[in-house]
């Protein structure tokens, strides 16, 4: 049982001692998006910028909500 385990281990490395999820981690950062206009952008870029719109939009929806429940508490007092 013990020695199967350590096949799967040795398996799972390759010459340079790298996992396979290394390198499909590698791959990944390495990946580029080809546009329709055949200009090529960078996939993390374009996950950053959705990511920080993403955050910006929920900021923006937390203020208007708050906002909308202040309006609500001073109508009502």
């Amino acid at each position: 049982m013990e020695h199967n385990k350590e096949v799967a281990k040795h398996d799972d490395l390759n010459i340079n001692g790298t996992t396979s999820d290394e390198r499909r981690i590698t791959r990944m950062r390495n990946c580029r998006l080809v546009m329709e206009d055949g200009t090529r952008e960078d996939i993390n870029e374009k996950a950053d910028a959705f990511i920080k719109n993403f955050r910006h939009q929920l900021k923006i929806q937390r203020q208007d909500s708050l906002k909308r429940f202040q309006e609500r508490i001073s109508r009502g007092v």
